[in-house]
């Protein structure tokens, strides 16, 4: 079924016009503190998003895309928390503030979270409510942050439901959670999400429950209302094909840490690091030969409390330099003015003389 495009009052708000990032996260580390030792669940990321972009994050589970997404939202769980880093974030009035210094349960990043940071999360069957309404839910979200009636929060919640292709809205917006399908969950969360016309949308694996033609619509959806109003995505996803279709630049992270950046182009077309390359061979293939084997990337991802010395990726790595990867840990090296990688092929060659 295709969504009805219902277009929105934008939100009067000032938007900036500038080439400034709108979300630049530099050098954060979250880590959660168990009894049993600290897990780096994310050790050392950098990224960088622009206004009316989309960057894509990329990744095996358990690379910390996730852990990602909630240090920028501030609403890692305990014992989860923030070390160090900073996380830039230009607001609608143009102040650049610093996320990582605000208190995650006070009054101005409540104001930011859900008003200009929304996010879609993975698994819509525990990330709504069971005991309010869809409707309520995303009246909610609209009668914090905008300075709207009731009545018409409740017409743009309508809206929104039309909006993301939920037939009957005016009657869906008086269901609960446990009564609607996967799928129309996983609408419900888009609606919410974008009830308020973010500036920067973050989407963790928004597609997962959908199927392959409300996914395409969904995509086309987060696309309009890009070109709309300027939004910026941030798109977390397993899925390399659907990064190919909206990304416009790519970070491909492992073990807690970005292990190269740059352009969609770029990383599909000129990899650098072996990881990326080795995620880009596991994709099949229409022109592969008749029984040709799938590549798959040998090795799992290491237990949070075995990581390995020097690059994390070698014990799984085709290109491991004996003595070298597994005692250096590399640094991030420019490839281009746009492309980065954490790999020693490309760093300086003095580190690689003992």
């Amino acid at each position: 079924m295709q969504p009805t495009h219902t277009r929105l009052d934008h939100f009067d708000g000032a938007r900036t016009t500038d080439n400034a990032p709108l979300l630049e996260v530099k050098d954060v580390k979250t880590h959660f503190f168990t009894d049993e030792g600290i897990v780096k669940a994310v050790d050392g990321v950098n990224l960088s998003l622009k206004r009316g972009q989309t960057l894509c994050v990329v990744g095996e589970s358990g690379c910390g895309k996730s852990v990602t997404a909630r240090s920028i939202l501030r609403i890692v769980p305990p014992p989860g928390k923030i070390v160090s880093g900073e996380i830039i974030f230009r607001q609608r009035n143009g102040e650049s503030i610093d996320l990582v210094g605000m208190n995650p349960k006070g009054r101005e990043i409540r104001n930011i979270r859900g008003g200009e940071i929304s996010m879609i999360f993975q698994e819509p069957m525990s990330s709504l409510s069971p005991v309010h309404t869809i409707g309520s839910q995303i009246m909610e979200a609209i009668l914090l942050h905008l300075p709207v009636s009731k009545q018409e929060a409740r017409k743009r919640a309508i809206s929104m439901l039309d909006l993301v292709g939920i037939p009957r809205p005016s009657e869906q917006l008086e269901a609960y959670s446990f009564e609607l399908s996967g799928g129309m969950r996983q609408r419900a969360m888009i609606a919410i999400a974008l009830a308020c016309e973010p500036q920067l949308l973050i989407a963790d694996e928004p597609t997962t429950a959908l199927d392959v033609t409300t996914q395409a619509n969904i995509l086309d959806l987060i696309r309009e209302l890009q070109q709309d109003s300027g939004m910026s995505v941030l798109f977390i996803t397993h899925d390399l094909g659907v990064v190919a279709e909206i990304a416009d630049e790519v970070v491909v992270m492992y073990l807690g840490r970005d292990v190269e950046s740059g352009e969609v182009d770029a990383i599909f077309h000129d990899p650098k690091h072996p990881y990326t390359r080795a995620l880009l061979q596991s994709i099949p293939r229409y022109d592969s030969r008749e029984n040709k084997r799938l590549y798959s990337i040998k090795g799992t991802v290491p237990h949070p409390f075995d990581r390995p010395t020097g690059c994390p990726f070698h014990p799984r790595c085709d290109d491991f330099i004996a003595g070298q990867c597994n005692n250096i840990d590399p640094h991030r090296h420019s490839v281009s003015q746009s492309h980065s990688v954490r790999c020693l092929l490309y760093a300086p060659a003095e580190t690689h003389n003992p």
